[in-house]
């Protein structure tokens, strides 16, 4: 959901209605979900020669001492028991929505009931600058969130696709190293980038129309990155259900820039074309190519972690209305695949042409969506 997560959100008003009545909608039938193997820990997968070296992927090994809640690999090493979610140590959140800072997450938590251990953020992208070296604040307004900072990086300012064959030229390698070293002064070098996040969405300014250009691109960004950061964390992320013809070939994971390129393979999942009316179609949706469960597959096949950066109802498309039982098959599915789950984040939007997926904002231009407010309360919280 590129047009609904790109767009800079500005300061409002927000008021946040949270209610303890219990969920009284009628109870949604679970999918059918099936967990993989155990694997003690996540771990990154053998190098792709294919490809050119870049610097390593810092491992994610169990922690022996305190665990520093803003350490993205630290974090991720912590147990996840398949069979409930987020638990003890589930990274679980939400963007910041109607600002990207740490307020409004802080207020989005707080009506579901459970503090948010992970926040998902954006970059300005109206220039090269200001989507680099000048995206300072994108840390500044998160520098009191006590955990995981998730940044969604385009690999081009917005509107300048054409700037994907200089980027893989390597003509924008130090606005890259730049962004590196901003991570790193503002103490979030261990953070996880979603770079180049929904490459294979029609309305991407990154849209990888030329897979061998978009690829080459991936590389000199994600290279120069390390280069003046080397704790970032990549996460590879797709938009769901469909890659027109004439991205990647048609499938997604021909995009896929290799093993020592992608530490996390993530996905962004919305109730939305096609929407669940029950849960045999969730598990269609999901097994299906481009689907969540589909990928978790691809994702355990190159033993990476799992994301979800966003998900969340649509009462603006196709489902015509909100829909809480979305919210209880999501539910189900992350809580059976939470040991190889490396977080996910909830995305609140009150934008006008936006999904309007919002559980908790109560603005007069908020589509609201009570039932499902409830239901994730219900799951998600303490």
């Amino acid at each position: 959901m590129v047009a609904a997560g790109a767009t800079l959100l500005v300061l409002i008003g927000l008021a946040i209605a949270f209610t303890t009545t219990s969920d009284d909608d009628e109870p949604a039938a679970a999918p059918t979900v099936s967990a993989s193997p155990s694997a003690s820990a996540f771990s990154l997968g053998p190098a792709v020669t294919a490809f050119p070296s870049p610097s390593p992927s810092p491992s994610l090994s169990p922690p022996s001492s305190p665990v520093d809640p803003r350490s993205a690999r630290r974090m991720l090493a912590l147990s996840r028991p398949n069979g409930t979610w987020p638990g003890a140590h589930g990274l679980s959140g939400v963007n910041g929505d109607p600002s990207l800072d740490t307020p409004s997450v802080k207020a989005f938590c707080t009506a579901r009931g459970r503090p948010c251990t992970v926040a998902q953020t954006y970059t300005d992208r109206s220039s090269w600058s200001a989507m680099t070296a000048g995206t300072g604040w994108t840390f500044e307004n998160f520098a009191d969130f006590d955990g995981v900072l998730v940044i969604s990086q385009g690999l081009v300012p917005d509107g300048d696709q054409a700037d994907l064959a200089a980027c893989a030229a390597g003509d924008h390698d130090a606005d890259f190293k730049a962004f590196g070293t901003l991570m790193r002064t503002h103490n979030r070098a261990d953070s996880i980038i979603r770079l180049g996040w929904e490459f294979n969405e029609q309305t991407s300014s990154w849209r990888a129309d030329d897979t061998t250009t978009w690829l080459s691109c991936y590389h000199r960004a994600a290279d120069s990155i390390r280069a003046t950061n080397p704790s970032v964390l990549f996460d590879w992320t797709i938009n769901a259900h469909d890659t027109p013809d004439g991205v990647c070939g048609g499938l997604s994971t021909n995009c896929y820039p290799g093993d020592d390129y992608v530490d996390i393979v993530g996905i962004d999942n919305y109730d939305h074309y096609p929407w669940s009316p029950t849960a045999a179609s969730f598990d269609r949706t999901a097994a299906a190519p481009e689907g969540l469960t589909w990928l978790y597959n691809f994702a355990r096949k190159h033993n990476k972690p799992f994301s979800v950066g966003e998900w969340g109802v649509v009462p603006t498309a196709d489902v015509g209305k909100e829909n809480p039982n979305f919210i209880t098959w999501m539910h189900t599915w992350l809580a059976a695949h939470a040991q190889h789950l490396a977080y996910e984040t909830y995305f609140s939007d009150c934008g006008s042409g936006g999904v309007q997926s919002s559980l908790y904002r109560t603005d007069p231009t908020c589509t609201r969506n009570p039932a499902s407010a409830r239901r994730y309360a219900s799951l998600f919280g303490a």
